[in-house]
C-alpha cells in the first residue's frame, strides 16, 4: 500500500517564500471589506442614481464584485507562480519507459463459435484485446494473428489508437488455411520481440485450441521464448464445453482442448496459463495480467518534474484581460 502511495504526483514548490504573500493579501482585502462596510471608504455621490437603476443598469450584488474577485485571482495565481510549483512523479525505469508486448490472437474457425448472449469467441477477445492496448500508454504493443499459419499484423508500435483500429476490423477471413498453428504464431511474436531493447518482454497468446498446424510445436517455441527472456501468458478462450448437433441429428461435445500443452507454454516462459470459463471473464483475466506485470517491474526510482510557472502565469493574464473587458462594459462602475 505504502509503495502504490508513493506513486502517487505530488505538489511541490521550488521558493516557497513567496507564499508568504497571500496572508499578507488576505489582510489586505479583509481591511478593505472592512472599510467598505464601516462607511469609511471615500466615495461621491452621484446625481440621478436613481433614474439609472430604473433604466436597467444597475448589475446584480455578485456581478458588481466580479471584477475584483477575478484581480485577486489572477493576484494569487501569480504569486503561486513565483513560488515555482511543479508536479513530481516518481516511477522505475520500467514503468517510465514502458514494455513491449505482443498479442498473439487465435483466428481460427473455432474462434468464430458464439458463447452467451450470441458474442463470438474472437468477438469477446477483440474487445478486451482494445481496452487492454488503450489503457497501456507506455507500452509499445504488437499483434500477431494464426490460423493455419501466422503472420504480423501490426509490429510493436506505441500508435495504439491504429492498432485499435486494426483489431476492431480483423475477421478470421484474413487467412484462409485451415488449423491453428500455435507454435508458428509463438515463434513470429518472439522474432518480432528479439530485436526489442526493452528488458520486460511479454507474449499474450489467446486460443481455444490445440496445435495442429505449422512446423514447430508449442514447447519448442516457448523454450524459444524463454531463452530470449520472454514470458508468455496463456489465455485459453475455450469457454465451456457446449454440446453440437451432428447431421444425423445425434449430439456430441467439442473434443478437449490440450491443456497440458498450453500450461507447459506458460511454465517454461515463467508466465501464467488462464482458462477463460466466459466471455465476461476475459476481462478480468486481462487485468490480472496486468497486475502481474506491474509487481515485475523493478529497478532505480527516477524522478520526472513537470513546471507550471507558464501555466499559472497564462492563466492569471487571462483573469486580468477578462477583468478589464467587464470593469469597462457591461460591469463599468459609475463613478
Amino acid at each position: 500500500m505504502l509503495e502504490w502511495f508513493s506513486h502517487i504526483p505530488r505538489l511541490e514548490v521550488a521558493e516557497p517564500w513567496w507564499l508568504l504573500l497571500l496572508p499578507f493579501f488576505a489582510l489586505v482585502a479583509r481591511f478593505k471589506v472592512w472599510r467598505e462596510r464601516s462607511g469609511r471608504a471615500p466615495a461621491i455621490l452621484f446625481p440621478a442614481l436613481e433614474r439609472l437603476r430604473d433604466s436597467g443598469f444597475e448589475a446584480r450584488s455578485w456581478l458588481c464584485h466580479l471584477p475584483q474577485w477575478l484581480r485577486w485571482a489572477a493576484l494569487v495565481l501569480s504569486v503561486l507562480a513565483l513560488a515555482g510549483p511543479y508536479l513530481l512523479v516518481r516511477q522505475t525505469e520500467a514503468e517510465s519507459k514502458g514494455i513491449d508486448v505482443m498479442l498473439a490472437l487465435d483466428i481460427s474457425e473455432s474462434m468464430l463459435q458464439s458463447d452467451f448472449g450470441g458474442k463470438s469467441r474472437l468477438d469477446a477477445a477483440r474487445e478486451v484485446a482494445r481496452s487492454f492496448v488503450l489503457r497501456r500508454s507506455n507500452d509499445r504493443i504488437g499483434l500477431v494473428v494464426f490460423r493455419g499459419k501466422g503472420y504480423t499484423q501490426c509490429p510493436l508500435t506505441l500508435d495504439h489508437e491504429v492498432l485499435a483500429m486494426l483489431l476492431d476490423h480483423l475477421s478470421s477471413g484474413v487467412i484462409q488455411e485451415d488449423g491453428t498453428a500455435i507454435g508458428s504464431a509463438i515463434l513470429i511474436a518472439v522474432n518480432r520481440l528479439k530485436a526489442s531493447e526493452s528488458s520486460h518482454k511479454v507474449l499474450l497468446l489467446v486460443t481455444d485450441g490445440e496445435n495442429n498446424a505449422g512446423e514447430i510445436g508449442p514447447a519448442t517455441a516457448a523454450g524459444i521464448a524463454a531463452r530470449n527472456g520472454i514470458r508468455i501468458y496463456v489465455i485459453d478462450a475455450g469457454f465451456k464445453v457446449q454440446e453440437r448437433r451432428e447431421p444425423s441429428g445425434q449430439s456430441s461435445t467439442q473434443s478437449p482442448k490440450d491443456e497440458e500443452s498450453l500450461q507447459g507454454i506458460a511454465r517454461t516462459t515463467g508466465g501464467g496459463y488462464f482458462r477463460v470459463e466466459d466471455p465476461a471473464a476475459f476481462d478480468e483475466t486481462i487485468r490480472a495480467i496486468d497486475r502481474l506485470e506491474k509487481k515485475r517491474l523493478a529497478g532505480p526510482i527516477m524522478e520526472h518534474r513537470s513546471g507550471l510557472f507558464f501555466q499559472l502565469l497564462q492563466l492569471a493574464l487571462v483573469l486580468l484581460f477578462l477583468e478589464a473587458v467587464l470593469s469597462n462594459t457591461r460591469l463599468l462602475r459609475i463613478p
